[in-house]
């Protein structure tokens, strides 16, 4: 049961960070203020790439949960 609900936190955790980083690209790309470089999306790439990384761990545990209950 406590694997379950870790599996859907760390899911949910996934989610927020991806729309953490789909916002800041939004943000970079309406910003107005100063130049925007290419180097300036690399933390919002990544943190969508940890967000899907994290959705990948908690499907992953949610599997071997359903492997071992099988008798």
């Amino acid at each position: 049961m406590r694997t379950t609900i870790l599996a859907y936190v760390i899911a949910i955790i996934g989610l927020v960070l991806i729309v953490a980083g789909a916002r800041d690209i939004y943000l970079l790309h309406i910003e107005e203020t100063f130049d925007v470089t290419l180097s300036d999306y690399e933390t919002p790439i990544r943190a969508i790439a940890g967000g899907l990384a994290m959705i990948g761990l908690a499907q992953a545990l949610r599997l071997l949960l359903e492997i071992n209950r099988t008798p």
